[in-house]
C-alpha cells in the first residue's frame, strides 16, 4: 500500500471518475444496500444518514457495544452555533478556518473550509435533532473564540443518543462481536464483506452495493504507529497505548488489496502525559497537573509548563530519552487529574495513585525524591530551588512561565512536603492520517483512482486532513460525524445508480446470534469471577465492565433491569435497556 503523502486529486479527474462510478453493473442479491464497518461516532452517523435516505444498512462492529473511541473523548469544535450566539460569541467559518489552519499548519484546505462552513448545521443541529444537548462552551488554545461544545460529562452523552436512535430505526441492523476479515471484489468493485463472529468463530459473506469503512484509527497498533513515525523525530523506546481497543488500522488492512492509498500516516496525535496503567499493561492513563514542573532525565526543566499543548508536545518528543517527570508538592497534589480508564472513577487519589509506588515516587525532601525516582539528586535540587526563586521573584528567565505574557495562573513554589514525581511517556491518542478519499468520501488508490463501491469516514481517513499536523481540542468528533454523513449520502447515490429495483434482495439480517445460556447451563451457573478469568475471545467489553462490577461490589440490577436479565442483550429492546447503563462507567 502506498504510504506517501498526497494532495488533492485534480477536479477534471474527479469528474471522469464520477462518471465511471455511475456505470450500470449486473445486479446481484444483497444482504444490505450499504454495509458500514465500525459503530463509532463516524459509523453511527453514516448508518443514520443512509437509513434516513431509504437505504437498508448493516453495521458490522467488532465490539459488543457501539461508541468506539468517542466514549473516551469530551468535546466537539463547532462553528457559529445557537449556543455560541446565545452567550454572545460571534463565530464564523472564516474565523474557524483561520484558527484551524494556523494551528494545524498544513490542514487540507478544501476539507477544512467545508467543515468550517457546515459544522453548525450538519453536525450541531443534526445531533441536537437526535436529542444531544450541548450545555458547556469553552475555549481551546487554537481558537479565537470559544467553540468547544460539550454535554454534561464525556462525549458518551453524544454517542448514546445516536446509538439509541440507530437501534430504533427499522432499516439498521447491527452485527456485534463481528470482525470484517476482508472485502469481496466483483465486477471491478467492492461488492461484499467477509466476516467472522469472534464469540463463535462462524464466518459469512454479506453482499452489498457499497461499503463504508468507519473502523477508526490505528493508534492501538503500535507496530503500525512506529512504522509510520515521523522522520527526524526520535522514536520513543517506550510508547503507551491511549486509543480505543479496536483502533488497530483495520480499515487500512481491508482496503490495501484494492490498491488503496494512505495519506499523512506520519501525522499522529501523541500525548506526552502518559502514565502506565497498572491494571492494563502497555496502556496509559492521561495525567494533568497545572501546579507541576516538568524535568527530563537530567533533572532539569526543559519547557514552559504553561505553554500550549503543541509547544509542550514538540519539546517532550525531542528529548533523549523520550520520557520526563512531573514534579509537585503536597499543595500541588490537589490539582492532580488522571483520566483514561473506567476504574479511576471513585478512586481515592491519595491512596490509589499518589501512595502507589507503581504510579508515583514520594519523599519528604527533593533529594530523597530524586533517589526514589532515579533522577540526579544534585541537579533536581538545583532545579527546584531555581524554580522557587523564579516564583518568589515573579519572573521565569528560563522559559517564561512566570512574568509578562504568562499563560494561566501564577504557579506556587514547591516547598510543602511530601513531594511527588511521576514518570510520563508518550501515549498514542488519535490518527491524523489514514485512507485517502476524494470530496465524496470515496477511497482512492495510489494513482488517484476511485475504488468503486468503497467509502471511508472518520479517523479511518485521519478525518480527511482537517487537523493538519497538530490535532486541536475537539477537532476529531465533529469532523467524524461530518464525514460519516457525507460518505453515506454518496454511498446511497451510488446504490441508487447501480441498483435494479427488480433485483433479488434479502432483508438485512445478521447470522444467527449466539444462544444465551439458560439458567441451568454451565455458563449461567459459573460465577462471575470464573467467567472473567476465562478471557474469552469477543468478551473484551464484558470483561472490563464486569471487573468494575466486582471491584465496586455493584448489584446486578444497577444495569440489568426490566426487559434485560443477566443474559446477553440480543434484541434492540434489550440493547436500549443496556444503553442506559453506559454512563455508570463512562
Amino acid at each position: 500500500m502506498s504510504r506517501t503523502k498526497r494532495g488533492l486529486v485534480p477536479l477534471a479527474i474527479i469528474g471522469m471518475l464520477l462518471s465511471a462510478a455511475c456505470q450500470p453493473v449486473e445486479p446481484v442479491a444483497t444482504d444490505a444496500d450499504i454495509i458500514v464497518i465500525g459503530a463509532g461516532i463516524a459509523g453511527l452517523a453514516a448508518a443514520l444518514e443512509a437509513e434516513s435516505l431509504g437505504a437498508r444498512v448493516l453495521v458490522v462492529e467488532a465490539n459488543s457495544v457501539a461508541g468506539g473511541h468517542a466514549v473516551k473523548a469530551h468535546s466537539l469544535a463547532l462553528v457559529d452555533t445557537p449556543l455560541q450566539r446565545s452567550r454572545g460569541f460571534a463565530d464564523s467559518p472564516d474565523k474557524a478556518y483561520r484558527d484551524f489552519m494556523a494551528w494545524g499548519e498544513d490542514a487540507d484546505p478544501w476539507w477544512l473550509r467545508s467543515y468550517a462552513e457546515a459544522s453548525g448545521e450538519q453536525v450541531h443541529d443534526w445531533l441536537a435533532g437526535l436529542g444531544v444537548r450541548f450545555t458547556t462552551l469553552s475555549a481551546a488554545p487554537q481558537a479565537s473564540v470559544p467553540r468547544l461544545h460539550a454535554t454534561q460529562g464525556s462525549a458518551t452523552r453524544v454517542v448514546v443518543p445516536m446509538i439509541a436512535e440507530a437501534l430504533r430505526r427499522p432499516g439498521i441492523t447491527f452485527l456485534w462481536n463481528t470482525e470484517a476479515t476482508g472485502l469481496l471484489r466483483r465486477d471491478g468493485r467492492v461488492r461484499g464483506v467477509y466476516t467472522e463472529r469472534s464469540r463463535t468463530g462462524s464466518k459469512r459473506l454479506y453482499r452489498t452495493e457499497a461499503v463504508i469503512l468507519a473502523t477508526g484509527g490505528q493508534q492501538s497498533n503500535l507496530e503500525l504507529v512506529r512504522r509510520s513515525w515521523k522522520r527526524g523525530q526520535p522514536l520513543p523506546a517506550r510508547l503507551l497505548i491511549g486509543s480505543g481497543q479496536y483502533a488497530t488500522g483495520s480499515g487500512l488492512r481491508l482496503a490495501e488489496p484494492f490498491g488503496a492509498a494512505g495519506t499523512r500516516l506520519d501525522q499522529q496525535d501523541i500525548a506526552i502525559d502518559g502514565l502506565p496503567d497498572p491494571r492494563r499493561p502497555g496502556h496509559g492513563l492521561l495525567v494533568r497537573n497545572p501546579a507541576a514542573i516538568r524535568v527530563d532525565a537530567t533533572g532539569r526543566r526543559f519547557t514552559n509548563e504553561a505553554a500550549s499543548g503543541k509547544v509542550l508536545t514538540r519539546a517532550a518528543l525531542a528529548l533523549s530519552p523520550v520520557t520526563h517527570w512531573l514534579l509537585f508538592d503536597a499543595a500541588g497534589a490537589r490539582q492532580l487529574h488522571i483520566s483514561g480508564a473506567p476504574w479511576l472513577a471513585g478512586t481515592n487519589s491519595q491512596r490509589d495513585i499518589l501512595d502507589n509506588p507503581a504510579l508515583a515516587s514520594k519523599a519528604d525532601s527533593i533529594e530523597a525524591l530524586a533517589i526514589a525516582a532515579g533522577l540526579p539528586p544534585a541537579a533536581l535540587v538545583e532545579t527546584v530551588q531555581r524554580f522557587n526563586r523564579f516564583v518568589d521573584q515573579g519572573m521565569d528567565t528560563d522559559f517564561g512561565r512566570i512574568g509578562p505574557g504568562m499563560n494561566g495562573l501564577r504557579p506556587s513554589a514547591l516547598r510543602q512536603p511530601p513531594f511527588y514525581a511521576m514518570q510520563l511517556y508518550p501515549m498514542t491518542r488519535a490518527s491524523m492520517g489514514g485512507l485517502d478519499i476524494d470530496h465524496e468520501a470515496r477511497v482512492l488508490g495510489g494513482a488517484g483512482q476511485v475504488i468503486q463501491g468503497l467509502f471511508a469516514a472518520g479517523e479511518a481517513t485521519g478525518v480527511a486532513g482537517i487537523n493538519g499536523s497538530h490535532g486541536g481540542e475537539g477537532s476529531f468528533l465533529g469532523p467524524a460525524v461530518f464525514l460519516g454523513r457525507i460518505a453515506a449520502r454518496h454511498a446511497v447515490a451510488l446504490v441508487a445508480a447501480v441498483q435494479d429495483p427488480a433485483a433479488p434482495a434479502t432483508p438485512a439480517a445478521p447470522s444467527p446470534a449466539a444462544t444465551a445460556p439458560s439458567a441451568g447451563s454451565p455458563a449461567a451457573a459459573a460465577g462471575l469471577p470464573e467467567l472473567l478469568a476465562r478471557q474469552r475471545r469477543g468478551y473484551w467489553h464484558f470483561g472490563v465492565s464486569h471487573a468494575l462490577v466486582m471491584e465496586r461490589a455493584a448489584a446486578c440490577d444497577g444495569c440489568h433491569r426490566d426487559g434485560w436479565d443477566t443474559t446477553p442483550a440480543l434484541s434492540s429492546e434489550q440493547q436500549l435497556v443496556q444503553l442506559a447503563s453506559c454512563t455508570r462507567c463512562h
